[in-house]
């Protein structure tokens, strides 16, 4: 894989790598397996969209994935500090907040709001689906590198919370937001690792 993208354009490469990330973490890599997904309600506050934390965020350059087209005049998307094994140091706040977000249509009625970062050969984060004031977390790792019959690990949820500022988005809008998680992963050696993530967050709606 890394050999042909050598060859490609800059162009075909984040189109590419946009599309397999995207694709890898919406199903869950070969790293990822999700027990049982649990639907909460979402709560509605139109106030939210007013916050200072977005005023705070308008004076932050927006952190791109590798392949990202760079934009010197985008502003930062994501506040949410996400902590997870390996990719930030669990005691930096800073290290914590190198993400972005991402929000697609994946259909006619589900929002996905990706909220993560992509180094080139993969990516973390987590993804928040929501259909009709529903909503689902879950994290993702996905890598470039594949092991042949690797055990999966098994993500449980112990809890989820979601605040936008409205019930329902069309492709164009701006949307909102709040978010807490935490999940438990059992690695394929038994070992426990926490995700969690909480913060503000907001992204145009767009399709995929």
């Amino acid at each position: 894989m890394l050999t042909v993208l050598f060859y490609l354009t800059r162009h075909d490469k984040i189109i590419i790598y946009s599309s397999l990330l995207f694709v890898l973490a919406l199903r869950g890599s070969c790293h990822n397996t999700i027990q049982h997904r649990q639907w909460n309600s979402a709560v509605v506050d139109p106030m939210i969209a007013i916050n200072g934390v977005y005023k705070r965020l308008d004076k932050e350059k927006e952190v791109f994935s590798v392949f990202e087209k760079q934009d010197s005049t985008a502003k930062r998307s994501s506040g949410v500090l996400y902590f997870t094994k390996g990719h930030v140091n669990l005691l930096d706040s800073n290290s914590a907040r190198l993400n972005n977000c991402r929000i697609y249509f994946l259909n006619d009625d589900m929002l996905s709001i990706n909220i993560g970062i992509g180094n080139g050969f993969g990516g973390w984060g987590f993804i928040v689906n929501y259909r009709d004031k529903k909503f689902y977390a879950e994290p993702y790792y996905s890598t470039d590198v594949i092991i042949p019959d690797e055990p999966k690990p098994v993500f449980n949820l112990v809890y989820q919370n979601l605040t936008l500022d409205k019930p329902v988005y069309n492709v164009g809008d701006s949307l909102y937001g709040k978010v807490s998680f935490k999940s438990i992963e059992t690695d394929h050696d038994g070992s426990k690792i926490n995700h969690s993530g909480e913060g503000y967050f907001r992204a145009v709606v767009t399709r995929r």
